[in-house]
């Protein structure tokens, strides 16, 4: 067999692992989840799971490792301001991850949602986004003073951001990314309520 035929076949048996582990972590949890349940879902035996993988915690790792690189290669992407906090800063990062997930949905799926979710990944992921917001903040240049702590600030728009990234990812995608993104930005601009174009009594 030559090795281009060999490359495609190990890739194709990575997939189908992968696959396999992210359908039985949304059905019945990562921490119920066997190298036996794994192998017959990927249609694989045990032997052929270890040659790509120590155990499932080294299988979870790999997933985890590979999916929020390339989200974090496609964040890095975005373009930088001057004003860490800018509006359109908060749009386009929040875009480029929507249509990072929308490439992966099952895999982000069962990293995040409900029950069954790995704690692990969401706080390597929040945390990604808040190095990003927070990416070219310098104090002697630009409006320096706030008047709200600057950390107590990043844990709300990284916490919000996260709330919205998951009730898209647990809905089934009800908006496109870009109007999720242009909404968000509106949010954070005016405030839940004016943005909503509810009045607010003083």
């Amino acid at each position: 067999m030559n090795k281009k035929k060999t490359d495609l076949r190990i890739l194709r048996t990575k997939q189908s692992v992968r696959k396999a582990f992210y359908e039985l972590i949304q059905e019945k949890g990562y921490e119920a989840i066997t190298i036996q349940d794994i192998a017959d879902r990927a249609m694989i035996n045990r032997n052929t799971f270890y040659l790509h993988y120590q155990n499932k915690p080294d299988l979870l790792d790999t997933c985890m490792d590979e999916l929020l690189s390339e989200l974090k290669k496609a964040v890095v992407l975005c373009p930088i301001h001057m004003n860490p906090f800018s509006i359109s800063r908060l749009e386009t990062v929040m875009k480029s991850v929507l249509e990072q997930i929308s490439g992966n949905i099952i895999f982000y799926y069962a990293m995040l949602i409900e029950e069954n979710r790995i704690y692990q990944f969401r706080a390597k992921m929040e945390n990604i986004i808040k190095d990003k917001l927070n990416e070219g903040w310098d104090p002697a240049q630009g409006n320096s003073t706030l008047a709200i702590s600057k950390e107590l600030l990043l844990e709300y728009l990284v916490s919000a951001f996260m709330g919205i990234v998951i009730w898209w990812i647990k809905n089934d995608r009800p908006l496109p990314a870009d109007e999720v993104s242009s909404q968000f930005s509106r949010i954070v601009t005016h405030g839940h309520l004016k943005a909503a174009g509810i009045a607010v009594e003083e």
